[in-house]
């Protein structure tokens, strides 16, 4: 559930937006005060705030102020609560970090609504603007978030795109986007054709960048998504090149040496790591064996992918 922090001194009005807030699936958590905004917005990490300007102690403009000046709370969306619906309040709150206003009274609906844009303005700032897949952000909390369940068994398939800086030198950085796009297509629908089948499936595909992408799912899927993905991809790529390279199966261009090579039609290298053997509970080692088979699936002629299967 979406956590709000409500930041509120007037009782009843307190109490109405956390019984409303509730009822829209939000869970809403609340402060009296400045102090108690700062403490809490530390301690439970909202994923946004409305603040009302006039407090106890230190008013709203400064709790603005503080949690601007934090890491942990800079880019959590604030909306201000006044019952000053002047154009000097309001752009002290802006000038401060606020990122919407609201004026008391106010509508229930017309702030949930204000709410659900903020939201979604940090959810599309966590997704890859080439592809439209959840970014690094996203990849990252997703990752810490199954490290932490100790009990469940999971896979990450580390994918990307063989020969693609070839590929991207001999066709210009545009058509190099369009494969980049391609692939996140074919990746993201094997993942959801597996996961329509499944009502519980908590399958999630991240776009790191360039030609990476992660793919988190269980071990037992690992075999067919990964096989859809190859298959795909295959019959994807050479599309993306013209006919002439297509018929001789290669392009020749200038390796970092400055020597001409024939580079083979784009294929894709799957490494994929998994707690199904042996136990792994750090980024750190995620990476490090993410690495290794990686190079393994890479070693491996066309299209492949390789399981980590140590204990």
């Amino acid at each position: 559930m979406t956590k709000i922090l409500v930041v509120e001194d007037e009782k009843n009005i307190q109490e109405m937006l956390e019984i409303y807030l509730a009822s829209q699936g939000f869970e809403p958590i609340s402060a009296s005060d400045g102090e108690e905004a700062l403490r809490l917005a530390h301690q439970e990490t909202p994923q946004l705030i409305i603040l009302d300007v006039m407090l106890p102690g230190i008013d709203g403009f400064e709790v603005c102020r503080q949690l601007r000046r934090s890491v942990k709370t800079a880019s959590v969306p604030i909306i201000m609560l006044t019952a000053k619906a002047t154009l000097p309040d309001k752009l002290t709150g802006f000038e401060i970090g606020a990122d919407d206003y609201v004026t008391k009274p106010f509508d229930m609906d017309e702030l949930v609504a204000r709410m659900q844009t903020q939201l979604r303005h940090v959810a599309q700032a966590l997704l890859s603007e080439l592809t439209g897949l959840p970014g690094n952000t996203a990849i990252e909390q997703t990752i810490k978030r199954i490290l932490n369940d100790r009990d469940g068994k999971w896979a990450i398939l580390y994918v990307d795109i063989d020969n693609f800086k070839a590929y991207n030198d001999a066709y210009g950085f545009l058509q190099g986007n369009e494969l980049i796009k391609a692939a996140a297509r074919v990746i993201y629908q094997a993942v959801d054709e597996m996961a329509s089948s499944d009502p519980e499936n908590m399958d999630f595909v991240g776009h790191v960048g360039g030609d990476d992408f992660v793919v988190t799912t269980t071990p037992e899927r690992v075999k067919p998504i990964c096989e859809k993905i190859i298959r795909r991809f295959d019959a994807e790529a050479p599309l993306h090149y013209s006919p002439e390279h297509r018929e001789q199966g290669y392009i020749i261009t200038e390796d970092r040496k400055g020597q001409m090579v024939r580079y083979p039609i784009a294929t894709v290298s799957i490494g994929v790591v998994t707690n199904q053997l042996r136990q792994i509970d750090t980024p750190w080692l995620v990476s490090k064996i993410a690495a290794e088979v990686k190079r393994k699936a890479k070693a491996i002629p066309g299209s492949s992918y390789y399981v980590d299967l140590r204990r």
